[in-house]
Parts: C-alpha cells; structure tokens; sequence
C-alpha cells in the first residue's frame, strides 16, 4: 500500500505504507524482486523526489532491507511511534 498524504508539508509526502511478505516466504529474495519494480512505479506514478516508510525498531530485517535500497532514517518517528526513513531517488540524467 503507497499513496500521497496531501496534508504533510508544503506539498505532501509520499509514503510507501504497507509492505509485507507472508512469513512462509520470506528469506527466499522475493523482497528484492519485488521492491525495485515497486520503488520505480511509486517515482513514476508521483513524481517526487522522496518516499517515506516507517518500521518497528526492532525489525531488524526489513530495516536492513529498506537500508539496501538506499532508505535513511530521517530522525522522525510517525504517529505510532514508527521510526520514519527517507529515499531519496536519483534525478534521472537527461
């Protein structure tokens, strides 16, 4: 689940909300099949320049996943307490 929350900042912010892999296959790649196809078609549905996520703390994994893909922790924690993470895409050389 990704969308535009209209009423975050000047002029938005693009969260890629929900992201899951059922358990019984996880740890099998799917993930990093998966997200790349799903990254590019968030940049090119928006057109922003940032995604945002938020993860459990202890979510080791998928925190070293979003890490992998160029995600930052940004210092913000979200309204359940979530640590907030930037991705800040590449402009595309024209």
């Amino acid at each position: 689940m990704y969308g535009l929350w209209k009423n975050e900042g000047k002029y938005g912010r693009v969260w890629l909300d929900r992201f899951f892999i059922d358990k019984i296959f996880q740890n099998k790649g799917y993930a990093h099949i998966v997200l790349p196809i799903l990254l590019n078609k968030i940049k090119n549905t928006y057109g922003y320049n940032k995604l945002y996520l938020s993860v459990y703390k202890n979510n080791e994994k998928a925190i070293r996943l979003y890490k992998s893909f160029g995600f930052e922790f940004n210092g913000e924690l979200d309204i359940n307490g979530e640590l907030v993470m930037v991705k800040k895409f590449q402009e595309d050389k024209k």
